[in-house]
């Protein structure tokens, strides 16, 4: 299978090392999202255990700190303290100079959404360290994508690195706004339901364009809903989903994205 899943949380799904095997036989390439400290260490233990097989070759990773966790961030109350985090999460992108920041943004569903929020400010400071780093920056967005644009101008964004707008849900103003700061559009189902996002991909060039699953805890649920049997979930069964669920996106969507 040919095409980019540019934002999946492998650390979230079950026998995540069998699965890396198992997407690597098939083909399937793809980023690996880790957007909490917990996640970042599975990420960074699953790739230093087999990177010698080649099991990550035409993949790629990301580290960030989710708006989920903002307020917890904050609040010094992950992996000792604030400062202590930082400088894990500044480790790991000096580690890997293929890797991205994020996701980071803004999520109204938690603590420290309001303006100049936590949440803000979490993610304001991870948009400057992919800045100095040079590092694309995978952002998450429920809710002003006003303030996300606003960041990212402020911050200093421009052409490169890119801000990514992870399943993106904004409309054309969004886009024309996004595309002035060098931005990528990641295509996801749900982008696809949104009749102002439909008609706003029509306005980004191709090569601004990604596909992704997204795929964590909730995709694993919707698996076994699917199935509707007691029997154990195989890293073969996520994997033949993840391609079904990409190959929908494309099937849904036209034009078709090139590769990420």
């Amino acid at each position: 299978m040919a095409i980019f899943d540019s934002h999946l949380h492998l650390a979230r799904l079950p026998q995540p090392l069998e699965l890396a095997r198992e997407l690597h036989e098939r083909g399937y390439r793809y980023r690996a999202v880790a957007c909490e400290p917990w996640e970042w260490k599975a990420v960074d233990g699953i790739w230093t255990g087999a990177s010698e097989t080649g099991r990550f070759e035409g993949c790629g990773r990301s580290y960030g700190l989710h708006p989920m966790i903002a307020a917890q961030v904050a609040e010094g109350t992950i992996n000792g303290g604030p400062e202590d985090l930082w400088t894990e999460l500044r480790r790991l992108l000096e580690s890997d100079p293929n890797a991205q920041v994020g996701e980071a943004g803004l999520d109204r569903r938690y603590a420290g959404y309001e303006p100049g929020g936590v949440q803000e400010k979490v993610f304001r400071k991870q948009a400057e360290m992919a800045l100095e780093l040079g590092r694309d920056l995978q952002i998450h967005c429920v809710g002003d994508y006003g303030r996300i644009i606003r960041v990212l101008r402020e911050a200093g964004f421009g052409a490169l690195p890119r801000p990514i707008l992870h399943r993106f849900g904004g409309d054309a103003g969004i886009v024309k706004a996004g595309l002035s700061l060098g931005a990528l559009f990641s295509v996801h189902a749900d982008t696809l339901r949104k009749k102002a996002t439909r008609e706003a991909l029509a306005l980004i060039p191709r090569e601004h364009l990604l596909l992704e699953t997204d795929a964590d805890e909730s995709f694993i649920e919707t698996l076994v809903a699917t199935r509707g049997s007691g029997d154990a979930i195989t890293p073969q069964d996520v994997a033949v989903m993840l391609e079904d669920t990409l190959r929908d996106v494309v099937a849904r969507f036209s034009p078709t994205p090139q590769r990420g």
